[in-house]
């Protein structure tokens, strides 16, 4: 049987090492050309545009940070099948032989990972160090995909339900042709936690480019998937370990001093753990007014990250999300990866759902002044825990909106009933609701994937 994705993955890695002959042995063991030194395996892993993919558009297109009502975007989109389907929630969204290039490139990347995990250590004429280094980036990068992958295609955690819900296959061999029966969201997670624990030990303090994990970056991980799992303590935990490493907020007063604004590279954000980046963006992502009343004109997130619809295409009326690469240049597409402002709010909401509302809120107050103008700001207070914790997932929406970040949050608050909430939008005339943990919160596996490999589960 042809497995389609898994074909992908090899002439994607053999088209990146045809490249890079000079630095690849070619061994004639079955007409194949085989990795032979340790730097092969960091050229490998040096492959940026490979490494930094996270997902695409679609988490920003079917969260709530946005809402298309603008005729000309609606128009455009209508031109779109794909996206007209992601923005409506409708199924499915990949129809006959359209390709889900989401799921192929994480899928061809994880190929990659694992043949460094394979062979790196038994190549040659590198370090033990470095080879050590090499196993724990392929470690947690693969982590990181598989993290992303259930979380698109799978299922929020659930302990109830996650040993039978569907999730994504695990492979863990650079083979081409595999059982790709769907593990469960269970065991893919549990391979998460596997990879990331194994990476830690030998995974640096500092390395000396972002795309390249380190410990705080692997410890921000933990703490993200620990909090998916709705394991507080565990998730608090790991953000003390990554924040004890590497705690810098970046000040957005800098951003806004001079005549003209201006915004790091996330190469130079030293928040920047893990510089991940969306594979695709939206042109022009409309917010939702429900976005922009809780942002407010005085956040400087707003007046940087605020643009109105004349300065996109196609332009439209009303208020888009204006990304951090207008500033810095087109590789800095929205973080998207792992960050200290990030883990800061796990750590916050963690105190809140401890009861230690007074902590939570403290941690919000040092981020947030640096988020406003001396002049402006105001230190949040909470009189419950209950309320604590409505501000800190207030703050994580201002600090991440137009990332795609937020979907991933809608989906795990869905298990809140304080935060689960139906979410509706019109599109060309008609209504469409998405329901508190409904189906509508898992992307469709791609047509061409269950026909081309029928052991493959499709999402309801």
């Amino acid at each position: 049987m042809r497995h389609y994705k898994i074909i992908i993955a090899f002439l994607l890695l053999s088209a990146g090492m045809i490249s890079c002959r000079k630095y690849v042995e070619d061994v004639p063991i079955q007409g194949q050309r085989v990795l032979v030194y340790t730097e092969d395996y960091r050229f490998l892993l040096n492959n940026r545009d490979q490494q930094e993919a996270a997902f695409g558009s679609a988490p920003l297109v079917s969260c709530d940070d946005v809402d298309f009502i603008a005729p000309e975007i609606q128009n455009n989109i209508k031109a779109n099948n794909t996206q007209k389907a992601i923005y409506t929630w409708r199924k499915p969204v990949y129809t006959d032989l359209a390709q889900d290039y989401d799921w192929n490139t994480l899928y061809a990347t994880m190929y990659t990972y694992n043949i460094v995990i394979d062979g790196v250590m038994d190549s040659k004429g590198g370090d033990m160090l470095l080879k050590q280094t090499l196993l724990g980036e392929a470690l947690l990068h693969r982590a990181f995909n598989y993290f992303n992958l259930v979380n698109l295609y799978g299922k929020q955690y659930d302990a109830a339900t996650a040993e039978t819900d569907p999730g994504v296959p695990v492979l863990l061999k650079a083979a081409l042709f595999v059982d790709l029966k769907r593990a469960s969201v269970k065991q893919v997670y549990a391979q998460v936690l596997k990879d990331i624990t194994a990476a830690i030990p030998i995974l640096p303090l500092q390395q000396d480019i972002n795309f390249r994990p380190n410990k705080a970056a692997a410890y921000a991980l933990l703490s993200k998937v620990y909090l998916n799992m709705r394991d507080f303590a565990n998730a608090a935990a790991f953000a003390d370990s990554t924040l004890a490493l590497s705690s810098t907020l970046y000040d957005y007063n800098i951003a806004v001093a001079g005549s003209s604004y201006i915004f790091p590279s996330q190469f130079e954000d030293k928040q920047i753990l893990l510089r991940k980046v969306p594979r695709q963006t939206f042109s022009a992502p409309q917010l939702s007014q429900a976005m922009l009343d809780l942002l407010g004109t005085k956040d400087l997130r707003y007046q940087l990250f605020v643009k109105q619809g004349a300065s996109f295409y196609p332009s439209f009326t009303g208020l888009g999300f204006w990304s951090r690469e207008k500033y810095s240049g087109s590789p800095d597409k929205p973080a998207a990866g792992l960050s200290v402002n990030e883990t800061w709010l796990i750590k916050a909401e963690c105190l809140a759902r401890a009861g230690k509302k007074d902590d939570a809120v403290n941690m919000l107050n040092t981020l947030r002044k640096l988020r406003f103008l001396p002049a402006d700001y105001a230190g949040l207070t909470a009189a419950t825990a209950a309320e604590a914790l409505q501000l800190v997932v207030d703050e994580r929406r201002r600090e991440f909106f137009g990332s795609g970040l937020r979907w991933f949050d809608q989906r795990r608050l869905n298990k809140d009933p304080q935060f689960a909430k139906t979410v509706t939008r019109s599109f060309d005339g008609a209504t469409y609701t998405l329901e508190p943990n409904s189906t509508g919160y898992v992307f469709p596996l791609a047509n061409i994937l269950i026909a081309q490999n029928p052991e493959m589960e499709q999402n309801p």
